[in-house]
């Protein structure tokens, strides 16, 4: 399925190639002040390619296993029920610790298509498509070692015989199966959580739709200003909350999106000889040309409700609570400079740094759960670095020595520092675009 998509995707490319330009837009994974000339079309595909996650930055910006939260002692703290036999342990009645690794990996590719209603207003929508998978590696340990001190009891099908009893009592030590069976329909007369098995889960889909519009409000020789508004609507699926591995490919709420873009020309070599193919084809970065963008974006996210389960603590998601809340999901800010200089006609190389942060999520509830779990380490930072080279064969259209126009991007993505659960993200990237 997934090569089929990318198949077609440069088909699409190529075949879109046999409409001649008049106009074709420098490439790079940065943002621009550039609109479409009017009745001008662009279509692009992006592919991001993610190397697989482990880690993830805590709320003081130190890396820690994506899995963390599921990495503890399983005692009464996790299984309320097991507080009667505190007592007859001397601490924490515990049935063992749970043992658990996640990697994710993710690609994703992302259709975008833009028009020009006039030689300054371009209008377009982005489409992404979700393919991810988390490998799942879950036990228990309840050995020697670990802080298992609770068991089955062999003899619980007796008149009065409880279904727990220490392990000094004769208990016998619960397996990994037995605790998935905990964590769902129940075990031995014991409630479970309703949650599904805790093993490798995957999937894919159409994640959260983009759409809108650029406005190009200034324009000279050296700067280009434009003003970029639109929305997102939630068309990706959610986290579900009976599913301790799943993955939201969607947010579940509505954003209106506004972003400033300016770029700067540092050398402006634009103009060439009169006829050249520089001339004739703007957005072509001449040798020695150097172009400074920056942009700051705003996503305005809109109040929701979704079913959630509502933890006592942040770092133990394990609960029987869950209710319809009313969330208000944290405001998104981004800073982003990139500088994009040509090495020779045709080629450009780019560097982009973004530092982005939210606001924290606001969540209310009617029935009186500790809802600032769902609160708390959710305002988180990233530091973004993207790097790549930026190719067109344009000019060598133009002059007739390639048989077609096409625009495409390599680079590399690193998200190097963060905070608040924002994931330890890699992944290499291409763009590939056409326009007619």
């Amino acid at each position: 399925m997934r090569v089929t998509v990318i198949v077609c995707g440069m088909l699409l490319i190529v075949l879109g190639c046999v409409f001649p330009p008049a106009w074709f837009g420098s490439v790079s994974h940065a943002d621009d002040a550039l609109v479409l000339p009017k009745g001008r079309a662009r279509v692009t595909l992006d592919g991001y390619f993610y190397l697989p996650i482990e880690k993830r930055y805590n709320p003081d910006g130190n890396l820690e296993p994506v899995a963390i939260d599921y990495n503890r002692a399983l005692d009464s703290r996790v299984f309320p029920l097991l507080a009667p036999l505190d007592r007859l342990v001397g601490g924490r009645a515990s049935i063992g610790d749970s043992v658990v690794s996640f990697q994710y990996d993710f690609t994703i590719l992302e259709l975008g298509l833009q028009y020009g209603i006039a030689d300054r207003l371009t209008v377009g929508v982005k489409i992404p498509y979700w393919w991810w998978k988390n490998t799942v590696n879950a036990r228990l340990n309840s050995g020697l070692g670990s802080s298992a001190n609770v068991g089955l009891n062999p003899r619980f099908e007796a008149p009065g015989q409880p279904p727990l009893i220490p392990l000094a009592l004769g208990g016998v030590p619960l397996t990994t199966a037995d605790v998935q069976q905990l964590l769902g329909p129940g075990l031995r007369g014991i409630p479970g959580f309703g949650f599904k098995r805790v093993e490798t889960r995957s999937g894919h889909g159409v994640g959260d739709i983009e759409a809108g519009f650029r406005y190009q409000y200034f324009k000279t020789a050296d700067w280009r200003f434009a003003l970029t508004g639109g929305a997102r609507f939630p068309t990706g699926k959610l986290d579900d909350p009976d599913d301790l591995v799943d993955y939201g490919i969607g947010r579940g709420a509505y954003a209106l999106l506004f972003r400033l873009n300016s770029d700067y020309m540092i050398s402006n070599l634009w103009k060439g000889q009169k006829g050249s193919a520089a001339e004739r084809a703007p957005g072509v970065l001449l040798p020695r040309e150097v172009v400074l963008n920056a942009t700051f974006r705003y996503d305005l996210v809109l109040p929701d409700h979704t079913t959630k389960r509502v933890p006592d603590d942040v770092n133990n998601p394990i609960t029987r609570n869950k209710e319809n809340v009313h969330r208000d999901l944290g405001d998104i800010f981004e800073f982003e400079g990139a500088v994009k200089s040509g090495l020779f006609e045709g080629l450009s190389i780019s560097a982009l740094y973004k530092y982005g942060f939210s606001l924290q999520d606001h969540i209310a509830g009617k029935r009186g759960f500790a809802y600032s779990s769902l609160e708390k380490e959710t305002a988180y930072t990233e530091h973004v670095v993207i790097t790549g080279l930026s190719y067109t064969t344009l000019p060598l259209y133009l002059e007739k020595k390639f048989p077609f126009p096409l625009n495409g991007f390599l680079g590399y993505r690193n998200r190097f520092a963060g905070s608040n659960n924002v994931f330890k993200s890699e992944y290499i990237t291409l763009r590939l675009e056409i326009l007619f």
